[in-house]
């Protein structure tokens, strides 16, 4: 078993030759990359018998839609490469986890020479959680972002505007007030306020500037969509916030907006719409 003094910790990476032992990748699978998921603590822990990884592959440079724990199912990760002194982009999704026995995993070492960057190994951990950990809308108050504004939804015309900013952004927060869990009758309006937090310590003037431009955008869209006359959704305030101001205080009364649920109405499924939440 992996003993208190194990190198293995969560973020680590196998060497292609012990995935390849252990039947995680094939012998051409050159871009293919198994990743450690496993909780620093139970990678010791004698109870926990097994090792989790995924299976990702290495992208030519990371796609900011997948960055920061934007998008729940994919996920582009940094590792800083000391061969080539550039960090490495590789592709996490939640459909290629693997199982491995510890009795077989403490026979290999982490790979030397790609390691997970401290700031990216917060980001994994976000991920994972979100997971399982992401809020659950009314449905009667999903169905009304259904409404169809010029030939589309209304959640549609939100992602294609929060999309091409969505770099400046960690996150989009949804107010409900006390009707976060409420499914309201058809002549009840749902009040809702919108903050969208933007990078204020990597983005600065820019991300701050985009975000309220998009604040507007937003706050034009619903007026358009629902009018003034208190049918359906009541945008009572879409507004930028630097993410340095939020406190917790603020995160219990809000919930993370994601709108990966859409993707799952067809079959096939859509394309995922990454919004920057």
């Amino acid at each position: 078993m992996l003993g208190r003094d194990t190198d293995w910790k969560q973020g680590c990476i196998l060497d292609q030759h012990d995935s390849i032992t252990l039947g995680l990748i094939e012998q051409h699978e050159t871009s293919k990359y198994a990743v450690v998921i496993s909780h620093d603590c139970d990678l010791p822990n004698e109870r926990e018998e097994e090792v989790e990884v995924i299976v990702g592959i290495a992208r030519s440079k990371a796609d900011s839609m997948f960055t920061n724990a934007r998008n729940p199912r994919l996920l582009h990760l940094n590792f800083s490469s000391e061969k080539s002194g550039k960090s490495e982009c590789i592709e996490l999704s939640h459909s290629q986890r693997r199982t491995i026995k510890k009795s077989e995993f403490e026979n290999f070492s982490p790979n030397r020479y790609l390691k997970l960057e401290t700031n990216e190994k917060h980001v994994l951990k976000q991920w994972l959680a979100s997971r399982y950990g992401r809020p659950a809308f009314p449905n009667s108050f999903e169905a009304r972002l259904r409404k169809k504004h010029r030939n589309k939804p209304v959640e549609v015309h939100f992602g294609t505007i929060l999309k091409p900013v969505s770099k400046h952004l960690v996150g989009v927060f949804f107010d409900l007030g006390d009707e976060l869990t409420s499914e309201l009758q058809p002549n009840e309006p749902y009040f809702l306020r919108i903050y969208l937090a933007y990078d204020a310590t990597e983005g600065g003037q820019e991300a701050r500037e985009t975000a309220e431009t998009t604040a507007e955008k937003i706050n034009d869209l619903f007026l358009k969509a629902y009018g003034t006359e208190n049918l359906g959704i009541v945008l009572e305030s879409c507004d930028a916030i630097a993410d340095t101001q939020m406190t917790l205080a603020d995160l219990r009364k809000v919930a993370q907006w994601r709108v990966e649920y859409m993707s799952l109405r067809s079959d096939p499924p859509d394309p995922y719409l990454a919004i920057g939440g």
